[in-house]
């Protein structure tokens, strides 16, 4: 009897080994299973534009089909942003931040507004030195605030005494030391003092520079809030280059001068280095082809340093409130001397 013709049966499995290494005859491509998402069938009637969009997909073997599938709700996706997550007491925060370290307070700040509110606080500042500075050998008389409280400068003072006594900021020098400095990074930033140091085998050449705002506008300032600045700074922005030579070198006054170029050439006889300064009266257009305006050199180099307003070894004085702009009128201290000598 002829055997009946029946209906192949299609399976969506994925083909096993038999259905190829093990076949009895030879296998051609076998083609990827596909499976639809199911939609509930609905007559013409039942169906609406705002239930379900009609697609176009492509199956694994080249053929096309038209399929529904449920319109997307954009309007709860814009909302998504809007949506508030759980927000946690400000007293959750403030038990947290002891534990905060130091190399992490960034992070910490940027986490909410009470976050950032209590980096603002005197206690959180004042609990960091607890923990990290205080009584430490190695920090300076200078920058120890035990029986101090002074407001005005408060975080500036902590993070520059973490820089003495915490074990994570100390490596961190160190590496910067070994490392070769950059000064070319200083090009645009305004000259704000120059000043000279004696060792005992060379001689030091300080330049102050700051970087330069010419949209800062000079405003009024109330002294009275300015007393309670915790996170006040005059030195921010501003970068010490320390130029160590054999020699003496006399440099003219460049302050308020912006420096537009830094090369640095070995010397006569290769034993040392020689550093070339381009300074210009603007600060709108410096670039490489500028003629600079007063022009320094300084032979004998032995090395050259940047330093940071954290970095112990720059020349930070006590904080004092601004009586004027600092950008109007540089000043040198009339103990500066005394004092560089000391750190030295």
């Amino acid at each position: 009897m002829p055997k009946k013709k029946g209906k192949k049966k299609t399976s969506n499995a994925d083909f096993t080994l038999n259905d190829c290494a093990n076949a009895l005859k030879p296998v051609g491509r076998v083609k990827k299973s596909f499976v639809s998402e199911d939609v509930p069938e609905k007559t013409w009637e039942d169906l609406e534009d705002d239930d379900l969009d009609v697609i176009e997909e492509v199956n694994a073997d080249g053929t096309k089909n038209f399929v529904y599938k449920n319109k997307i709700n954009h309007s709860k996706c814009e909302n998504i942003s809007d949506q508030t997550g759980i927000v946690y007491p400000e007293i959750v925060w403030y038990l947290i931040s002891p534990y905060i370290k130091p190399e992490e307070v960034g992070n910490f700040a940027r986490v909410n507004r009470a976050t950032y509110a209590i980096t603002k606080r005197e206690s959180f500042w004042r609990a960091l030195y607890r923990r990290y500075c205080q009584n430490h050998p190695k920090l300076p008389e200078k920058l120890r605030i035990e029986n101090s409280y002074k407001l005005y400068g408060l975080r500036q003072r902590v993070i520059r005494a973490l820089h003495h006594t915490y074990d994570v900021f100390v490596r961190k020098i160190l590496q910067q030391a070994t490392q070769e400095s950059r000064p070319h990074q200083l090009v645009k930033r305004r000259c704000v003092n120059v000043w000279y140091c004696k060792g005992q085998s060379y001689w030091f050449v300080y330049f102050k520079l700051k970087k330069s705002n010419p949209e800062k506008r000079i405003t009024t300032i109330d002294f009275i809030e300015e007393l309670g600045r915790i996170d006040a700074n005059p030195e921010v922005d501003s970068q010490v280059m320390q130029v160590t030579c054999q020699n003496f070198y006399e440099v003219p006054p460049l302050m308020g001068m912006t420096l537009s170029s830094v090369s640095v050439m070995l010397s006569q006889g290769f034993r040392h280095h020689k550093l070339l300064l381009g300074f210009n009266t603007g600060h709108y257009n410096i670039s490489r082809n500028v003629i600079p305006e007063c022009s320094v050199v300084i032979d004998t180099v032995v090395s050259i340093l940047v330093y940071d307003w954290w970095h112990p070894k720059y020349p930070n004085f006590e904080n004092r409130l601004p009586m004027m702009d600092e950008e109007s009128l540089p000043v040198l201290k009339k103990d500066f001397f005394t004092l560089c000598n000391g750190d030295l």
